[in-house]
């Protein structure tokens, strides 16, 4: 037997350290290769780190609420034989696209507080010890109620956000920038570095709304698939520039963009172009759903994200002119569908249309190429014979 320690992970670029949220093992507990240990929060996320070796726990290094520095000791197994450290499976590289949460507090004596990461900022926001607040959740998780209860009771004594009177009956608050906007900021300056250009086209969105009724919800699963076929013709679509070469890559991983009550999260859709319309959208729920609630995996963010896509029309948006998510050179915006004045056979009629948005880096390609791909998208999304092709 042997014993090997298994050091806090880099799960961030730049980070340097990670708080320990919750043990998933304990000391003395057999546990199998990359079944989770411990769940850590940085400044980006909340991730589950799984194990490294197949052994038996021997010592967990730092309690609930620990801070642990990157390199240091996390945990020591007992396991059978030598192990050979370069045959150790590397974690994969989790730098998240966009910040998550922020650090949490904790309570000193009663453990793991229960509660999600937007509840945790949420209450980090307003000066509230989330440690201090009786849970009415299920199993008595803290839920944003419980915290807008204390906030209110905070503001009745005089206590909490402090207002500015600019005006009578004019008032503004000075809100602080918190970790997800920072890391926000930072994305958005770094890749506003790179040259990209905007081209638009308008879609009749009469084939793709008798798909989509037919197979129910959302028209992106659909757009995801047509986009998959059109990147078979056009490889630039899926590409990245380099120094030295343009690199199309084969595999496409798409970043979709979600909204959610503490930022914007790009979770990516792994191997979209090996998936049908059916597989696609219930993997978009899951990843949408996970961003929202707070319970992405850390493969859901890792940034191999080679193309991006925002339905801008979710929200109700005609058009936008979306930025480059980092790795990319394409990012797609899908406006909302609307009845739409078009040209068609030399008539006027209504019809449901939607505006297509694409941003390139025009380093990789001109916009003649990216003009051209976006029109065989267009075209393909047009074509009711086309898209009844698409696998489902």
């Amino acid at each position: 037997m042997a014993e090997r320690t298994f050091a806090m992970p880099d799960l961030g670029e730049g980070l340097e350290e990670g708080r320990i949220v919750e043990w998933l093992v304990a000391a003395g507990d057999t546990v199998a290769l990359n079944q989770p240990l411990v769940e850590v929060e940085t400044a980006k996320a909340v991730v589950e780190i799984p194990s490294p070796f197949a052994g038996r726990v021997l010592t967990l290094h730092g309690a609930a609420g620990a801070d642990v520095p990157v390199g240091a000791a996390l945990v020591t197994f007992e396991v059978e034989g030598a192990v050979d450290a370069a045959a150790i499976p590397p974690l994969p590289e989790k730098v998240p696209v966009h910040p998550y949460s922020p650090f949490i507090e904790r309570r000193p004596t009663a453990g793991p507080v229960r509660t999600t990461p937007p509840v945790r900022q949420m209450a980090k926001e307003l000066g509230i010890d989330i440690g201090t607040i009786a849970g009415t959740g299920p199993d008595g998780r803290i839920v944003e109620a419980d915290v807008r209860r204390i906030a209110d009771r905070m503001a009745a004594a005089g206590e909490g956000v402090v207002a500015v009177t600019l005006a009578e009956d004019l008032r503004a608050t000075r809100l602080p920038v918190d970790p997800i906007r920072q890391g926000i900021a930072e994305a958005l300056t770094t890749q506003a570095a790179i040259p990209q250009v905007t081209t638009f086209r308008t879609v009749d969105c009469t084939a793709l709304e008798v798909l989509r009724r037919e197979l129910g919800g959302s028209p992106l699963p659909i757009l995801l698939a047509a986009l998959c076929r059109t990147i078979d013709d056009h490889p630039l679509l899926n590409a990245r520039w380099t120094r030295d070469v343009v690199e199309t890559r084969g595999t496409i991983n798409v970043g979709l963009a979600v909204d959610t009550d503490r930022g914007l999260v790009v979770p990516v859709l792994q191997d979209a172009g090996r998936r049908g319309i059916d597989d696609l959208a219930a993997e978009i729920r899951r990843l949408a759903a996970s961003a929202r609630d707070g319970t992405m995996q850390i493969d859901d963010l890792v940034p191999t994200s080679t193309i991006a896509v925002s339905n801008t029309g979710s929200y109700g948006s005609e058009a936008g002119t979306p930025i480059l998510a980092p790795g990319t050179s394409v990012t797609l915006a899908f406006g909302v569908i609307t009845p739409s004045a078009l040209v068609v056979e030399g008539a006027v009629v209504a019809r449901p249309a939607a505006t297509i948005s694409c941003t390139f880096d025009h380093r990789v390609m001109d916009g003649a190429t990216a003009g051209r791909a976006l029109t065989a998208l267009v075209a393909l999304l047009e074509s009711a014979d086309r898209l009844g092709g698409l696998p489902r």
